[in-house]
Parts: C-alpha cells; sequence; structure tokens
C-alpha cells in the first residue's frame, strides 16, 4: 500500500513539472533575433530601446555563458571574477541585482571587454532609471562610478544585445 501511494505522488509530481513547463514556455517572450543594421563597427542598440532595458519584457534569444575564474596559488583557489560572454544574443538580461544604502557609492569595473560583432550596451539601473553605461575603451579599463548616491535604492546591472557577440570579465568586487 505505502509503495503504491507513492507512485501516486510521483505521478503527481510528473504531470505537475510537465504543465508548469507547458505553461512557462507558452508565456516566455520568444523574440527572433535582431540583424546588425549599422555596421561592424558601430555597436549602438538600433532597435532596442532605453524603455526596453529599463522594463526588462523583451525577452531574450541564444545564451549568455557565465563562467567563474580562479587563480591557483599551490592547494590554494581563489576566486578572481565571472566571465560573460556570448556568441549571439538578443534581447535584455539582468546580470545583478542589489539594494545601495544611502551615502553608498557604486563602482562597476569590467575586465578583457570585447564587443565581437553586433550591437551590445552595458547598463547601470539605480531606482529604476538608467544611470550610466559602461563601454569598453582601447586603453584602461571601462568602468562607471557614482559616489554618495542621495537614497536607499535598487541597484541592477543589464545587458542587451542585437545578434550580439561579447565578452568581459566582472572582478570579484562586482558586488557594491
Amino acid at each position: 500500500m505505502k509503495g503504491k501511494f507513492k507512485n501516486i505522488l510521483w505521478g503527481i509530481f510528473a504531470i505537475a513539472l510537465v504543465v508548469v513547463i507547458v505553461v512557462w514556455f507558452a508565456l516566455s517572450p520568444n523574440i527572433d533575433h535582431i540583424e546588425d543594421t549599422n555596421g561592424p563597427t558601430d555597436h549602438s542598440l538600433q532597435q532596442i530601446t532605453k524603455q526596453d532595458v529599463i522594463n526588462q519584457k523583451l525577452g531574450t534569444k541564444g545564451t549568455v555563458s557565465q563562467s567563474e575564474l580562479h587563480f591557483d596559488f599551490g592547494s590554494v583557489s581563489v576566486s578572481d571574477g565571472v566571465k560573460y560572454s556570448s556568441d549571439k544574443f538578443t534581447g535584455v538580461y539582468r546580470l545583478h541585482t542589489a539594494t545601495i544604502f544611502k551615502g553608498s557609492d557604486i563602482h562597476v569595473f569590467l575586465g578583457d571587454f570585447k564587443i565581437n560583432g553586433g550591437n551590445f550596451a552595458f547598463y547601470v539601473i539605480f531606482d529604476g532609471e538608467i544611470v550610466g553605461q559602461v563601454e569598453p575603451t582601447d586603453v584602461g579599463f571601462p568602468e562607471f562610478i557614482l559616489e554618495n548616491v542621495d537614497k536607499t535604492a535598487t541597484l541592477e546591472y543589464v545587458i542587451a544585445g542585437e545578434s550580439a557577440s561579447f565578452e568581459f570579465v566582472v572582478p570579484i568586487d562586482f558586488e557594491s
């Protein structure tokens, strides 16, 4: 009797899981890749708007891979940050969310930032407004600094891409 009851519960669980997956895919926004129409050297977004970035309801196509970087010192392994990359990504994707307290500083520093194709942007959103954009540079490291914020609010790091191929490293001090 116990085994039969257990099998019934597993069956109900399996059916519920299938229903959740079907509903998830049915309700998820499905977008197509947005082609790069402004040439291989201009990486500015053409169709994704700042309002799309703030609302984050556009959805995504393609994948953003994330891997933790480590330095090994003998028997000790130290995390150095996270590498984000994609070969073809379209849409809006939130990388990080945190609460920042009044009087704090926001410092976003990216290493090895490269846009290899398509259109791409890395936005810093504070209290529902875009306060900055981090862009690759030929010299130095790309960064964004906002000192002594005037209120406690939510901080988000959001990327947007149109058939974008990119990579960058977020150092361990990513969290403000």
